[in-house]
Parts: structure tokens; sequence; C-alpha cells
């Protein structure tokens, strides 16, 4: 009966948290925009009590149309469409295209790290360090100018083009450049914190234990490290994720990727406010749900995160 009523409560706590997230995104989303159009009017200005009304009012509307389905409709060149078809096409999209990103980093940064932490004191480690250090480093729209501008300089001069400029398809040629942006910062993040937290597990004591055993390396670095990565790695890509959606706009603008990036700054311009409130609510939801699926994970994972019953 306890656990029936524990269980109960989490749920009517997790209901009102979701709740109140959907109305702190819509309502400053809301806010933000209605500021913005203040100073695009007959008379500029704060207007911040009036303002904070209106977004509350819009927000109130907005989320009565979310409860009954309806998210209403965009003005697009090609005509009134309904938001939640635009959303949906735009998200697949882009969380495909994250999806394949944060992939590739986490095999690549999981295998670039561990080849540093147990090539230790070599200059594998110092060359890989330090690739990490400039993948950090580096501003993704500085990087996304770049290769633009280097593929269009290969074009030119050996008159055949080894990757597009821009455009939608599910190839090689049109994901390669944004694929390797979105990449760039989660792996050198996953690779350092790997490398970080495998150099610290092989000086734990139960891995000296293994060893001592007569264990292999090889199954002690595979069986006993690695599975310790875990939740380490998870968070990392967790909050690689974040980075990726903030950068989404600038790499999807660049080479007209039809996600929800380029969706949120072409409807802020165009003055969609459904659409964008559409789209920020949208993707605050998902790293929530994100976090839910990672909490739920970490005990999983590592048993000294469970509850003790």
């Amino acid at each position: 009966m306890k656990r029936v009523l524990s269980l109960g409560l989490d749920i009517a706590q997790a209901a009102v948290t979701i709740a109140l997230i959907c109305f702190a995104i819509v309502f400053v989303t809301y806010f933000g925009l209605e500021m913005a159009a203040n100073w695009d009017g007959p008379n500029p200005g704060y207007h911040l009590e009036q303002t904070i009304k209106e977004a509350i009012s819009s927000s109130l509307t907005f989320l009565g149309g979310l409860i009954q389905g309806d998210l209403g409709k965009a003005h697009m060149i090609s005509g009134d469409r309904e938001i939640s078809g635009i959303l949906w096409d735009s998200y697949k999209n882009s969380f495909g295209l994250l999806g394949i990103s944060l992939a590739l980093a986490a095999v690549l940064g999981i295998l670039f790290g561990g080849v540093a932490a147990l090539a230790s004191q070599s200059r594998w480690e110092y060359l890989i360090l330090v690739l990490t250090l400039l993948g950090v480093s580096a501003p993704s729209f500085l990087l996304a100018v770049i290769l633009q501008m280097l593929g269009i300089k290969y074009t030119i001069t050996f008159g055949n083009q080894l990757v597009s400029m821009g455009g939608y398809a599910w190839d090689f040629k049109h994901l390669a450049i944004p694929v390797i942006i979105l990449t760039a910062r989660p792996l050198a993040q996953i690779t350092r914190v790997t490398f970080i937290s495998l150099n610290e597990i092989m000086g734990e004591e139960y891995i000296r234990t293994a060893y001592a055993k007569g264990l292999k390396y090889s199954r002690t670095v595979i069986v006993h490290a690695l599975k310790n990565l875990a939740v380490s790695v998870l968070t990392v890509i967790g909050v690689s994720l974040r980075f990726s959606i903030s950068i989404l706009p600038v790499v999807e603008y660049i080479f007209a990727w039809p996600g929800l990036g380029r969706q949120f700054l072409e409807g802020i311009w165009n003055r969609n406010m459904g659409f964008v409130v559409a789209i920020a609510l949208s993707l605050g939801l998902t790293i929530q749900l994100v976090n839910f699926l990672l909490n739920k994970l970490y005990p999983i994972l590592d048993p000294r995160l469970r509850p003790e019953i």
C-alpha cells in the first residue's frame, strides 16, 4: 500500500512539475517575443506591465489549445499550415541530425579518450588532449563558415563537389559538414571525460585486485573499467545534447537544413509567435525527458546510486 501511495505521489509531483515547466517555457518565450515587438511599433518602449499581461493571456490561450490538441496555424510562404505538422517534420529532421552527431561523438570520444588514458605518458595522449581543447574552444559558427568556404574552394579548384554546401537529404554529401560541426564539441567533451574518468578508474583498488587475481589486462579494462564509465559518459552526452540544441539555429540556417533551429529563426522573423513558442516548448520538454531517462538509468548502471530500501 505504501509503495502504491509513493508511486501515486511521484506521478502527481511529476505531472505538476511538467505543467509548471510548460507554463514557464511558454510564458518566457511569449514575454521575450512581446518585448521585442514593443520596440518595433509606433510607441517603442518596455511597457512591462502590459507585456506581462499579454504574455500571460497568450500563454493560457496556447496551453488551452495544446490540451485540446490544436496548436493553431502558422503563416508560411506556401500558405497557412498546421503548426503540429510543420513541428513534427522539423523535429524529425533536427533530432535525426543530432542523433547521428551524438552517436558518432560518443563512439569516437570513448575510443580516443580510452586510448589516451590507457596509453599514458605517450605522445598520443598529448595529441588527443590538445585536439580536445581545440574542439571545446572553437566557436561553432566560425567552424561552419570555415568548412563552407573550404568546400566552395574545393569545388572551384577541382571542378567537382565533394560535399553539399546546403540543402536537405539523408546522404553523405548533405550530412557531412553539419554532422562534423555538431560532433566537434561533444566529441571533445566526451574524450576529455573518458580520459579523466578512465585514469581514475584504472587506479582504483578493485582494478588492482583484478590484476592480483590474474585477470588479463584486456578483460579487466572491458569488463570492469569501461562498465564504470557509463554514468560519466551518459552525463556528458546529456550536457552535449543541450549544447547541440543551442547551436542548431546556426547550423541549420547556414546549411539550409529544414529543422527546428531554422524554423525557429524564420518564425521569429515572420512573427509566427505560436509557432516559435511550440518549437521552444518541444525542445524544453525533450531536454526534460532526456534528464528523466538519465536519472532512471544511473541507478541501473551503478548500484551505488540506488536508493536504500
